[in-house]
């Protein structure tokens, strides 16, 4: 009875102390519960406290692996567009290569644990027996390879949890932890379970929040250190006072940026398809020797001149950088000095491994896209200083007045002599076309006020290449100067008029020259009238004579015919004289009157087939009669200018065509609809008339020189001066071996068409 009583109490006192040692484990596993999570927070509060995210990422894992026995490795992934790439790894037992290889993957969401979690943004945690290949989901062929190196590499038995890394509602990345099985840590704690993921999870949005303001800091001061750099280029292009000032004070900015950094500013040079050497800084022995004379073809960074994209890797002795490799340099970076599309030099750093990582290449393009502009601008400008020495060295050089203006008429250019032509000390710029006519009291050669439209400025700003237009201007004195004005528009590179040239010269002393020699021809002209038509008419009487002799000689009968053509063709030459004369004195009147313009042409076309010489002349006219209103002694002037030409130029047995029309459309200056014209024209079959030629025809006294010089030159000139007194024109169309034709206009009144 006694041994029960006493088995109850040790059965009592054996529970009480199991239910002691239970109690005292619970409360050592809550006290180290405690403890991780407070380590945790401190852990936490350590992150924030951190403003550089690399030294974050390169941290974290490490740090949590001190804090949870259980983690004995991890990977922190950050999601890229959608892409989660690794960021930092810490304590996974693997090669190096395949750390290389998982460094360089990328997840898609739902791929592995992390994209996993990364897709239903939620913590994710897996215990596997069957190695790290299996924590894959929906994995991407892409990585297959990897992930059987992971699952070979690390141990079969273990748990990998992932939580993503949540700022509010955006997920910057996962944090994965790995739990490798090894149970042999102090102080002991319980491998991962999913009841660790609410705290897990709450680190992790801890750890993303202190990541994501180191990363906004760290941004803050790298967009702080651009506007510095940004301030000190702007300060050094501005101040700098020429090309080689330039390039070294933006050299030395540059490599403040990059420390441990020796450089070089190459500028192309594209004439000779080589780089030059246009400033140095801390090179090594040699290597301002190889940057010199670069021929681009050869140059190291020849691709960044092609391409003009930033280079940035190794030093390679093959690249002929092994001056600088001997010096003990590892990296180099090139990158562009880009002017909008085009590459104006190369930026070159060499320095140390760990150069590129150091090189901060989205601060440094925008800087070298600045400098680009800057040496293209002062190119430039030096380019058009030297073009504008070079114009005015041209335009003070030319003894005529040379003026120029802008769009807007005023003047922007004038050199002396167009200042002692005009004889003023200084010229009004900025003077508006209006203000002329009265400021150089310009008039036309009959002595009347020019129109707004008859200034050489505005003729030229109103597309018009002129030569030759005379004007006189009136001086202070009184006196009276003849200005010979030749003009054009000054177009830019899309073909707009911005702005005008006008080159004048004094012609007053060869005005009157002129004047006096017309005077002469006139008076001679006058005298020789009368004698010569005395001989013609004696001559004629003589011819009459000769011919009506049966018996005549025929040598006199060919010398009289030859005297009476040359005898007309004299007093032909003494009237052409007289009517320019009649002109230019204003007493040439019209006789008009209703006419047969074709009865016209058929008596000039006889009155020509004596001297046609077997040419053909034809006569082509819609109907019998064209009734026109003209004075028929000058329109049959016109068409014997004209005829005598063609048969003059025309080949043997040629063509020499006479056409009449009526027509709306007038080629050389259309009409209105509603007056009609009839257009008279004269076709040879001749070797026709180049350009040049054409533009001065119809000038007094011109002659070709390629074409007969027989007249003195005013049947054209006299036949233009006939048509435009009737109203009409007349032009020439010709190509070089294919003919002539001449055509005029006359106007035809109601009275003609009726």
């Amino acid at each position: 009875m006694t041994e029960r009583p006493q088995a109850r109490r040790r059965e009592r006192r054996n529970r009480d102390q199991t239910d002691d040692l239970a109690l005292r484990r619970l409360s050592d596993a809550a006290e180290t519960a405690a403890a991780q999570v407070t380590s945790l927070l401190k852990l936490s509060s350590y992150l924030v406290s951190v403003l550089d995210p690399q030294a974050i990422l390169a941290n974290l894992i490490p740090r949590l692996v001190e804090v949870l026995p259980s983690v004995q490795a991890g990977i922190i992934w950050i999601d890229h567009l959608g892409r989660l790439r690794p960021s930092a790894t810490f304590g996974l037992p693997l090669d190096p290569a395949t750390v290389q290889e998982l460094l360089a993957c990328q997840l898609r969401a739902g791929e592995g644990i992390a994209g996993l979690a990364l897709q239903r943004s939620e913590p994710q945690i897996i215990t596997t027996i069957l190695g790290y290949r299996d924590t894959s989901v929906m994995l991407n062929p892409l990585n297959e390879g990897l992930f059987f190196q992971l699952g070979e590499q690390l141990p079969r038995h273990l748990t990998v949890a992932a939580m993503p890394l949540r700022v509010g509602t955006e997920i910057i990345g996962v944090l994965e932890l790995v739990n490798l099985g090894d149970q042999e840590v102090n102080p002991p704690w319980r491998p991962l379970e999913q009841a660790d993921l609410p705290v897990l999870q709450t680190f992790a949005n801890l750890a993303a929040s202190a990541l994501k303001n180191a990363q906004l800091y760290d941004a803050a001061q790298r967009s702080a250190r651009r506007l510095k750099a940004f301030d000190a280029v702007v300060t050094a292009i501005s101040t700098a006072t020429d090309l080689n000032d330039l390039v070294q004070s933006v050299l030395a900015v540059v490599l403040e940026l990059v420390p441990e950094a020796c450089g070089a500013l190459l500028l192309l040079d594209p004439l000779y398809d080589r780089l030059r050497l246009a400033a140095q800084r801390n090179l090594p022995n040699g290597g301002a020797e190889f940057l010199a004379q670069l021929i681009i073809a050869e140059a190291p960074c020849a691709e960044v001149i092609h391409y003009g994209q930033p280079m940035q890797r190794p030093l390679l002795e093959e690249r002929g950088e092994a001056v600088f490799l001997n010096a003990g340099l590892a990296e180099c970076a090139y990158l562009p000095l880009l002017a909008g599309g085009t590459v104006a030099g190369v930026l070159a750093l060499y320095g140390p491994s760990g150069l590129n990582i150091r090189t901060d290449k989205d601060l440094l393009m925008p800087i070298c896209n600045q400098v680009g502009f800057a040496i293209a601008n002062v190119r430039l400008y030096a380019d058009s200083t030297s073009e504008r020495r070079k114009l005015n060295t041209v335009v003070t050089s030319i003894a005529e007045g040379v003026l120029l203006c802008d769009a807007n008429g005023r003047l922007t250019l004038a050199n002396e002599a167009a200042l002692r032509l005009l004889r003023l000390e200084s010229l009004p710029f900025e003077q508006p076309l209006a203000a002329m006519p009265d400021f150089y009291r310009m008039r036309d050669l009959e002595g009347k006020p020019l129109e707004l439209e008859q200034l050489p400025f505005t003729r030229a700003l109103a597309g018009e290449i002129f030569q030759d237009h005379r004007l006189i201007l009136r001086g202070a004195s009184g006196d009276e100067t003849v200005m010979s004005f030749s003009g054009a528009p000054a177009r830019s590179n899309d073909d707009l008029i911005e702005g005008a040239v006008v080159v004048f010269r004094d012609i007053t002393a060869n005005q009157k020259l002129e004047r006096a020699k017309d005077e002469f021809l006139a008076v001679a002209a006058h005298e020789l009238r009368s004698p010569l038509a005395a001989v013609r008419s004696y001559a004629d009487l003589l011819l009459r004579r000769e011919q009506q002799r049966g018996e005549g000689d025929h040598r006199d009968l060919h010398g009289l015919t030859i005297l009476t053509q040359q005898v007309g063709h004299m007093l032909r030459m003494v009237d052409n004289l007289l009517d320019v004369s009649r002109i230019d004195a204003g007493q040439l009147d019209l006789q008009r009157q209703q006419v047969n313009l074709v009865s016209i042409a058929s008596q000039v076309l006889d009155q020509q087939r004596p001297a046609a010489s077997g040419r053909n002349l034809n006569l082509e006219a819609p109907d019998d009669h064209l009734m026109v209103t003209c004075d028929a002694l000058r329109i049959r002037q016109v068409l014997t200018n004209l005829i005598s030409n063609a048969l003059k130029y025309s080949p043997n047995e040629g063509d020499v065509t006479v056409r009449l029309r009526r027509s709306y459309d007038n080629p050389a200056e259309p009409q209105p609809v509603g007056e009609p014209v009839v257009l008279v024209s004269v076709s040879d079959e001749g070797g026709g008339i180049t350009p040049e030629q054409q533009a001065r025809l119809f000038q007094r006294y011109y002659r070709a020189r390629n074409r007969r010089a027989e007249g003195l030159g005013l049947g054209l000139y006299l036949s233009r001066q006939f048509v435009q007194m009737h109203g009409g024109t007349i032009w020439v169309e010709s190509v070089e071996g294919a003919g002539t034709t001449f055509t005029f206009s006359l106007p035809l009144g109601n009275e003609d068409i009726a």
